[in-house]
């Protein structure tokens, strides 16, 4: 099984009907969306906006299907210098929190800097930064890198941002930017990322552009662009899943 999660409903309706008929069950208090393609099952929930609706959602789909893998899809905003405009696609190379830390007189430390790991595995401890499944990652570059990628006029692959408060003025997106690296700004991403790294679940999360990080003006949005252009990716990414043989 595949398990898609998004936000809210707006960044799944092509999804839905692409994956039609479903089965619609109960999962949590969540509306959970059981479909296949191509012979392979997929799982799409709403796991509602924010980091904590996010580490809930993953943790109760987690429990309840264990699926081969997660992708994380929905709209983002991009940072200045990214080279993404709206409607463009953005794919992730790792999640990064980007306000887990602390303040302090001389700038932010994060949670490497106070010695403190979200998560430990084996051996293995994580703190503010989560990378993609690299099999799913290098599925996706070769799908949205080549000349078939068709409707993007741009498609990046970066670091992603997590942030509980939105950047709403150039100066704090430029400043995001530049610290962390990343090249879009979401509320859910790394918080799914954290579960999916403690299960050892493969992970991934694309996105369509719906907004620039800029002083905030939401005339200058817009969500349905952004939702349907990471639909019809992960549209795509699906239809190419049995290019690589994995369980259901």
């Amino acid at each position: 099984m595949i398990a898609l999660l998004a936000a809210v409903p707006l960044e799944t309706s092509l999804l839905r009907r692409f994956l039609s008929p479903c089965e619609v069950r109960n999962c949590g208090g969540h509306e959970l969306y059981l479909g296949s393609r191509l012979g392979r099952s997929v799982a799409l929930m709403h796991c509602g906006v924010g980091k904590v609706n996010a580490a809930a959602a993953t943790t109760l789909l987690l429990a309840t299907y264990r699926p081969a893998a997660v992708i994380v899809l929905g709209c983002g905003g991009a940072f200045p210098g990214s080279g993404l405009g709206v409607g463009d696609l953005a794919v992730a190379g790792e999640e990064i929190y980007g306000d887990e830390g602390a303040l302090t007189p001389g700038g932010f430390l994060d949670m490497e800097a106070l010695g403190l790991p979200l998560v430990r595995r084996g051996v293995q401890n994580y703190y503010n930064r989560y990378p993609c499944c690299p099999w799913l990652l290098e599925k996706a570059r070769n799908l949205f890198n080549s000349p078939a990628r068709g409707r993007f006029a741009q498609v990046a692959f970066g670091p992603f941002v997590t942030v509980s408060t939105c950047s709403g003025t150039l100066a704090a997106g430029e400043a995001l930017a530049r610290r962390t690296g990343g090249i879009c700004e979401n509320m859910e991403g790394a918080a799914v990322a954290q579960i999916c790294a403690l299960h050892d679940i493969p992970f991934l999360e694309i996105r369509g552009i719906s907004n620039l990080v800029e002083d905030r003006d939401p005339a200058r949005w817009n969500l349905k662009a952004g939702a349907e252009a990471a639909q019809w990716a992960v549209q795509e990414l699906l239809n190419r899943w049995h290019d690589r043989k994995e369980s259901a």
